[in-house]
């Protein structure tokens, strides 16, 4: 197969694929310091160029660049936090607020568990 002809297969988007990791980015990006959120959003999310970002936000083209690696990283991070399952079993399996819920749970027991008695 020549290479102009891999350029030319139609593939077709995975609607529910797309989906999930949608809700999962909807989700986490609000947790990101609003800057980066901003960029990443704005840039890997709706596709705008760097440099009209750059330009809105009154920021240099570099700025952007620092931002929008930065967001990646945080959100990546948020990512592997929460999404315990997704990697392993796929994002079609997500259990993102089952994860949260248990989570929120084990801390609650944990404090408890820590505070000092009212007795004592």
């Amino acid at each position: 197969m020549e290479r102009t002809d891999v350029e030319n297969l139609a593939i077709e988007p995975d609607r529910e694929t797309d989906e999930a990791v949608c809700n999962c980015l909807h989700k986490l990006l609000p947790t990101l310091k609003a800057e980066y959120a901003d960029v990443v959003w704005r840039s890997d999310i709706l596709g705008e160029p760097r440099d009209r970002i750059a330009a809105s936000l009154g920021a240099t083209l570099n700025n952007i660049a620092v931002r929008l690696h930065r967001g990646r990283q945080a959100l990546r991070k948020r990512l592997e936090e929460m999404c315990l399952t997704c990697p392993v079993h796929g994002f079609l399996d997500c259990r993102c607020e089952e994860t949260e819920r248990i989570r929120q749970l084990t801390r609650r027991v944990a404090d408890n568990t820590k505070a000092p008695s009212e007795d004592g």
